[in-house]
């Protein structure tokens, strides 16, 4: 009986952690308001001819973020895409990059590109995923 007990503890105890990794996708804001934020570290993208066209923000219950994002190359060559291009606002005020590509991402000129990003994990939801064109 207190081995079938002990299972059960950890079997809900596994099953548990592993529902807090699952991600949910975000509310979205129906009205595009601007946050205006203190950005005392002076921590702004890398000046870029890229733009977000669309993101869906995630999250889990363990606090990761990530970001579904469509990015497009305004430019008139073709130019790669870094995680220095892109930076995400989180709910504290607090902006961050992606965590790193291994490689720079070749865009087309006019190309359209549609990407998973991870911005690690915090305690507060992100608000805002935009490059240098989005500010």
């Amino acid at each position: 009986m207190k081995r079938t007990l002990l299972f059960f503890s950890a079997l809900f105890a596994t099953s548990t952690q592993a529902n807090t990794d699952v991600l949910s996708v975000d509310p979205v804001m129906l009205s595009g308001s601007a946050f205006s934020f203190e950005n005392d570290a002076k921590r702004y993208p890398k000046q870029s001819q890229f733009s977000i066209v669309h993101s869906v923000l995630m999250s889990s219950e363990s606090g990761r973020r990530l970001a579904v994002v469509t990015i497009e190359n305004k430019a008139s060559g073709s130019r790669i895409l870094q995680a220095d291009h892109i930076m995400a606002l989180f709910a504290d005020g607090r902006r961050v990059h992606p965590l790193s590509f291994d490689e720079g991402i070749k865009l087309d000129d006019g190309e359209k590109r549609s990407l998973t990003l991870s911005f690690g994990e915090n305690e507060y939801p992100i608000l805002a995923v935009y490059t240098s064109l989005n500010e």
